[in-house]
C-alpha cells in the first residue's frame, strides 16, 4: 500500500553567537522521527535551512549571514527560497524542530509561510524549546499541534490518524486545539534498541562537511571529514538547574513524561548505526548523548570498535567528571586506566565541563556532581594532558546569587587548568532557558520578567536581572576572562574562524 501523507520535516534557519557553526546535530532528532515513518512505510523528508539543499547555493544559505537582536547571527536560506522549496515538495504534513529558544521566532515564521502556501498543510511543531513554550506557538493560527514530548511515536500516530481521517485530539504527548494530553508510558522508547534507524541519508552531510566540524572547533585537523552525531543513550541521571532534563524525570515532567530518564542502547544497536553512518561515507563521528561515560566496559567497547571501523570519533557531549574518577578506599582519584583506554579507543578530544571554582555554586546549581575537594580536576587535566586528550573547559560565570568574590574564584581556578594543559577555557553566562529549573527560580526571585524576550537569550549577553553582581558587570568579568584567561594564539584564532570571519570569506 502507498501512503498519501507526505511529511517534510524543516529545521528552521538558526541563529548563533558568532563563535558557533550549524552542525547536523541539530537535525538528528527529526532523523529518528523520519526513520519511524519510513519504517512504517510513509514519505517523509529533511530540510535544515541553515544550509539547504543540493541544489541550493551555500553563498544563500549558510554564507546568507544577517545580524539579530542580542548579540546572535541569523543564517540560513532566505524566507522566499525557503517558500518556493515547501511548494515544490507540496507537503500535506510540516514537522517543525525547534531545539533553541533563540529559534522561537524563526520556526514560527516558517509555520506562517506553511500556512500562507496551503492553510489544509497540518503544521506540528516539537523540540525541547517548543514544549517549554507552547503556549507562544498554540496562541498562533499557524501551529496546529506540539509534540511535548519524544515525537517517533506520536508523530507516527499523527500522520496514520490524519491520512484515516480520524480524530486528532487526544494523543498523548499532544498539545492541539483540541486540548492537552500527557504522554502515556508507551509513548516514549524504554527500550532504545526499538528505535528506528535514523535517516541520516536525509541530510547533506557533505555540505556540513565543506562549512563546519563537531561544534564548530577541529582541535584535530580532520576539518572536512564527513562527520554525522550519533546518539548510544537518551536522558541523564543528574538534575542541573540549568538544563531541561531536570524538569523532565521523576515525575516532575507532566506534559514530557520521563524522557530525561538514562536510558541505552546496546552495543549490537550502536555498531549497527556505526555501519549505516560507515556506508554512507561518513568517517568522523560525534557522541549526542546526554550521559555517555558512567557504563565504562560499554564505553570502551563502543569507541575501540569505531576505531577498529577506520573512523575518527571527533568528541563526545554529555560528560560529567565523576566518572572519570575511581573510588580508592574513601578516597576519589583519577582513573588514569580508563583515560589511556577512551584515548587509545580513538577519543583524543573531550570538554571538561568543570561549569564553577565554587563549591557552593557547584552544590546549588549542579545539583553537587562536581566535588572541588573530593575531584581533582587540575590532576585530571593533567593526567588526560599527557595521554595526549585534548581536553577544552567549560566554566559559567554569573548566577543569580554569585558574588564577584566567587566569579573571580572560577577565573583563577580556570587560569590553574590552562597551566594543567587545558587549551582553552569557555565561559558561559548561565541562562534561564524556559523549561529548566533555572527558569523557574529566576522567574520566583525576580531576576527574569515572565513576559522577558526569549528571543535574545543566549550564552554571551547576561540576561537576568537583580542579580548580587549587576548584570553588565557580569559581561564585563565574562569578557574579561575570556581574553585573560586563554592564551593570546587561540583568542586570535577563534576571532578569525567566527561568523565573518575570514574562515568564512576564504570559502
Amino acid at each position: 500500500m502507498r501512503h498519501q501523507e507526505r511529511t517534510l520535516f524543516i529545521y528552521p534557519p538558526t541563529s548563533h553567537m558568532a563563535i558557533e557553526t550549524p552542525r547536523p546535530d541539530g537535525s538528528l532528532g527529526l532523523c529518528y522521527i523520519a526513520g519511524e515513518l519510513t519504517r512504517a512505510g510513509y514519505q517523509s523528508e529533511i530540510l535544515d535551512a541553515s544550509l539547504g539543499g543540493h541544489e541550493d547555493s551555500l553563498e544563500d544559505t549558510f554564507y546568507r549571514t544577517e545580524e539579530l537582536p542580542g548579540g546572535l547571527t541569523r543564517i540560513g536560506m532566505s524566507w522566499e527560497a525557503l517558500a518556493r522549496k515547501i511548494t515544490r515538495v507540496n507537503p500535506t504534513i510540516v514537522g517543525i524542530h525547534s531545539n533553541h529558544t533563540s529559534q522561537t521566532k524563526m520556526a514560527l515564521e516558517v509555520a506562517r509561510i506553511v500556512k500562507a502556501i496551503n492553510p489544509e498543510i497540518l503544521v506540528v511543531v516539537g523540540g525541547v524549546s517548543a514544549r517549554a513554550l507552547y503556549e507562544r506557538y498554540m496562541v498562533t493560527p499557524w501551529v496546529d499541534m506540539v509534540v511535548t514530548t519524544e515525537g517517533e511515536r506520536v508523530m507516527l500516530e499523527i500522520v496514520r490518524r490524519k491520512e484515516a481521517g480520524l480524530s486528532l485530539g487526544g494523543i498523548p504527548g499532544v498539545i492541539s486545539r483540541l486540548g492537552i494530553t500527557p504522554p502515556a508510558a508507551e509513548t516514549f522508547y524504554r527500550n532504545l534498541d526499538d528505535l528506528p534507524i535514523p535517516s541520516w541519508d536525509m541530510l547533506s552531510l557533505d555540505r556540513y562537511a565543506r562549512v563546519s566540524s563537531p561544534h564548530g572547533q577541529d582541535l584535530l585537523g580532520t576539518e572536512g571529514i564527513m562527520y554525522a552525531p550519533l546518539q548510544t543513550s537518551r536522558g541523564c541521571p543528574f538534575q542541573c538547574v540549568y538544563c531541561h532534563i531536570s524538569l523532565e524525570r521523576f515525575g516532575r515532567g507532566s506534559l514530557t513524561g520521563d524522557v530525561g530518564e538514562l536510558r541505552l542502547k546496546s552495543v549490537p544497536r550502536v555498531l549497527e548505526e556505526v555501519e549505516v553512518l560507515r556506508g554512507l561515507g561518513v568517517k568522523k563521528i560525534f557522541l549526542e548523548d546526554d550521559s555517555l561515560l558512567a557504563k565504562k566496559a560499554r564505553i570502551i567497547s563502543i569507541m575501540t570498535a569505531i576505531k577498529e571501523k577506520d573512523m575518527i570519533l571527533a568528541g563526545v557531549n554529555g560528560v560529567n567528571l565523576v566518572h572519570l574518577f575511581r573510588r580508592v578506599g574513601s578516597a576519589l582519584e583519577v582513573d588514569r586506566e580508563y583515560l589511556e583506554l577512551l584515548c587509545a579507543a580513538g577519543l583524543k578530544q573531550v570538554v571538561f565541563p568543570v561549569e564553577s571554582g565554587s563549591q557552593r555554586i557547584l552544590d546549588k546549581y549542579a545539583t553537587g556532581k562536581l566535588n572541588l575537594a573530593a575531584m581533582d580536576t587540575l590532576a585530571l587535566t593533567r593526567a588526560a594532558s599527557e595521554i595526549g586528550m585534548i581536553t577544552p573547559v567549560n566554566m559559567m560565570l554569573g548566577f543569580p546569587d554569585e558574588t564577584e568574590s566567587e566569579i573571580m574564584s572560577s577565573i583563577e581556578f580556570a587560569r590553574r587548568l590552562i597551566d594543567a594543559g587545558a587549551p582553552y577555557v569557555t565561559f558561559f553566562i548561565p541562562i534561564p532557558f524556559p523549561g529548566s529549573q533555572l527558569y523557574e527560580m529566576a522567574i520566583e526571585g525576580g531576576h527574569l520578567k515572565e513576559d522577558f524576550n526569549t528571543d535574545i537569550m543566549n550564552y554571551k549577553n547576561g540576561v537576568m536581572e537583580e542579580t548580587t553582581v549587576p548584570r553588565e558587570r557580569i559581561v564585563e568579568l565574562r569578557d574579561f576572562a575570556h581574553e585573560s584567561v586563554n592564551p593570546p594564539s587561540w583568542v586570535k584564532r577563534r576571532l578569525e574562524e567566527s561568523i565573518g570571519g575570514t574562515r568564512w570569506k576564504d570559502k
